[in-house]
């Protein structure tokens, strides 16, 4: 059976919207929905949720690279002096040593945080206490005290500068695609490098040129269709969070329906495929480490448009037959036709 809660141990996963250890931080809760324990020590994710006004101050982490995908509402981030205003679908890459901080500009604002490389899900803990809400409470929060502030900075990966989230001008995010280095920036929504197989669009965030080979996070973004061949990774773990739609996946044999909000954690060895069940369906995916995109570029092929054909593009698995030694993919019952 797949776990329904966080296992503690390398083990496929599956969060039903709202689910996962939630604590209470200065008015803000963070859901927590991949911790080092559970992900062979590859990966965390959360999602924080926060009212008006509500922020974290300047920080920066030595080791964890992070990255935000605005989930509701809107937010201003601050990367190294520069202030952005993320909407829903925006996408932040903060490497190692970004000195960052945001502040939430809706009544009601979410975000999904991933972290790949130190320990940052101890965060949560040190800052605040488990609650069992699911949303914030109302009225003025008081922000961490200092004290807090440096029992989060002993037991994870993080040191505050000492300062509030800066104010003055903001800009619109103006990364189009991901650049070809370990640098911040932030990609707007439906932006990012496409690329077309079939009817499913699938949009890169983040590269291994962006994340030093340590991860890479790209959309996936179709109408309904047919279930995708059965597989399994021998080296690295995928993530899927479902942001759009209704999607249906197989892992180990179990059927599982992923809703907006739902997440799904498939280490290295485990069988498992989707099939998209709605006229539009989006989700994100992390899949760490980076190593498998080169798949997508034998598989996909450019793509200049925003939404996935009405008619499909061929699907070049052709492609990926001829270098399937190359690539971290095994296929479970054989190719599909062609």
């Amino acid at each position: 059976m797949i776990n329904n809660n966080l296992p503690g141990a390398k083990s496929p996963y599956y969060l039903k919207s709202g689910t996962g250890e939630r604590y209470l931080f200065g008015g803000q809760i963070a859901t927590i929905l991949a911790r080092l324990q559970d992900t062979d020590c590859l990966l965390q994710a959360a999602i924080i949720a926060g009212g008006m006004n509500d922020t974290f101050p300047l920080h920066q982490h030595t080791a964890a690279h992070e990255t935000f995908m605005v989930l509701d509402g809107q937010l201003d981030l601050s990367l190294n002096g520069k202030t952005y205003l993320l909407s829903r679908g925006d996408y932040a890459n903060i490497p190692p040593g970004t000195l960052h901080a945001y502040r939430m500009r809706s009544h009601y604002t979410r975000m999904l945080v991933w972290s790949i490389g130190g320990d940052t899900a101890k965060i949560y803990n040190a800052l605040g206490e488990p609650y069992s809400g699911f949303v914030p409470p109302s009225g003025p929060h008081a922000g961490c005290l200092a004290q807090v502030l440096a029992a989060a900075e002993a037991t994870a990966d993080i040191k505050f500068n000492g300062q509030p989230m800066p104010t003055g001008a903001t800009q619109l995010p103006d990364t189009l695609v991901p650049p070809a280095s370990v640098v911040p920036y932030v990609i707007p929504c439906d932006e990012g490098e496409r690329l077309i197989a079939g009817d499913q669009l699938f949009s890169f965030l983040a590269t291994q040129l962006n994340t030093g080979g340590k991860f890479i996070t790209l959309t996936t973004l179709g109408p309904k269709g047919d279930r995708i061949p059965d597989h399994f990774h021998e080296k690295h773990t995928e993530t899927f969070f479902c942001l759009d739609g209704l999607m249906t996946m197989w892992a180990n044999g179990e059927e599982l329906q992923l809703h907006p909000g739902d997440f799904l954690h498939v280490p290295a060895g485990t069988i498992h495929t989707y099939r998209l069940d709605a006229p539009f369906t989006r989700f994100v995916g992390t899949l760490a480490p980076g190593l498998f995109e080169p798949f997508f570029r034998t598989m996909c092929d450019p793509y200049d448009a925003y939404i996935f054909p009405q008619t499909p593009k061929p699907v070049r698995f052709d492609r990926v037959i001829q270098r399937l030694h190359e690539l971290d993919l095994r296929l479970v019952g054989g190719p599909p036709p062609r």
